[in-house]
Order: structure tokens, then C-alpha cells, then sequence
């Protein structure tokens, strides 16, 4: 009877074991996750293949970014948590740009380059911006309120999104993006 309910105790230890390893994305530090409150989708899915406008006039395409670790943000002008977070995103952009990490900023403003271009001078933000005045992408992506973040590891999958306003330069963002830049650089070689 009590080899029985060993047997029992240590299949239920495993299985949880299991669960609690499939709750983060592979590779991606799920303590991080948790205190940036980065939900994992329940099942792998691609990047949506849309092609969008840079402030600069030319296509921008996910595609690009294979290989990367890519944290997409939808954002507005006029949206004030947008405004907070930012320049905490350009932090982190700084921080890891050399090692393969980019932040690409999806502008939702209907007014599209004439609302956006000032507002990124202001601000001082260097990662890409992208307009999407017709919300295609936000579309695409399922976003239901912003800012909305996604979080896209090196195989081009989603590894989890978040909505609301982020410490992006504190500790819980730095340890995500380490650890997934490492998973990239261990899958490279």
C-alpha cells in the first residue's frame, strides 16, 4: 500500500514537473515571464507574414528578422502607457542590439508618418518603427488593446505577448532577452 502511494506521489511530482516546463516558451526564462506578465500562447504559432511601411517610405516584412530574438510592440501617439514604456524599450534596444535583438515599434496612428515621425524625434528612439495606419497587422497579430507586446524568439514563432505598460530596462527584461539570445546563439551553432 505505501509502495502504492509512493508510485502515485512521484507520477503526480512528474507530471507536474512537465507542466511547469511547458509553461515558458523553450529557451526563455520563465521567472522573467512571469514578472513581465508575458503570456505563453497555448499552441506555436508563426509570425503572421505582413508587410507593413517603415517611417522611412520602404516595406518591412517579418521575414527579416529570422534569426532574431524581436520584440514587436503596437503603440499609439496618444497612448500614454505607450509613451512611458518606450523609452524603457530603447533602453533594452541599446543594451542587446550587437547580439542580434531588435524591437520593432508598430505605430497604430491613422495619421500614420505625419503623427509618428515627430513623436520618435522627441522621444529619441532608435529601433525600427513601422506604420500601421490601417491595422492590418494589428489584425493579424490578434491585438486586443494597446500597448501590446510580442515576444518572438529565433524561430520565427511567437513565444508570448503581454498588454500594458513594461519595465523594459529592468532586471526581469534583461534576463528574458539573455536567455533567449542564448537559445539563438546555441541553435546557430
Amino acid at each position: 500500500m505505501r509502495a502504492r502511494a509512493q508510485s502515485r506521489w512521484l507520477a503526480g511530482l512528474i507530471l507536474i514537473l512537465l507542466f511547469a516546463a511547458g509553461a515558458a516558451p523553450v529557451g526563455a526564462s520563465p521567472e522573467a515571464m512571469k514578472a513581465l506578465g508575458i503570456l505563453p500562447l497555448r499552441e506555436a504559432a508563426a509570425v503572421p507574414d505582413v508587410t507593413l511601411s517603415t517611417l522611412q517610405r520602404r516595406p518591412f516584412s517579418f521575414s527579416e528578422l529570422k534569426g532574431k530574438v524581436v520584440l514587436v510592440n503596437f503603440w499609439a501617439t496618444w497612448c500614454l502607457p505607450c509613451q512611458w514604456e518606450m523609452p524603457l524599450m530603447d533602453k533594452l534596444y541599446q543594451a542587446y542590439k550587437a547580439k542580434g535583438f531588435v524591437i520593432v515599434a508598430i505605430s497604430l496612428d491613422r495619421e500614420g508618418a505625419a503623427v509618428v515621425e515627430p513623436f520618435v524625434k522627441e522621444k529619441k528612439l532608435t529601433y525600427p518603427v513601422v506604420l500601421d495606419p490601417t491595422l492590418q497587422g494589428a489584425r493579424e497579430f490578434g491585438v486586443r488593446g494597446i500597448p501590446a507586446t510580442f515576444l518572438i524568439g529565433p524561430d520565427g514563432f511567437i513565444k508570448g505577448v503581454t498588454y500594458g505598460p513594461k519595465e523594459w530596462d529592468g532586471p526581469e527584461a534583461r534576463a528574458l532577452i539573455e536567455s533567449l539570445l542564448r537559445q539563438a546563439k546555441g541553435s546557430k551553432g
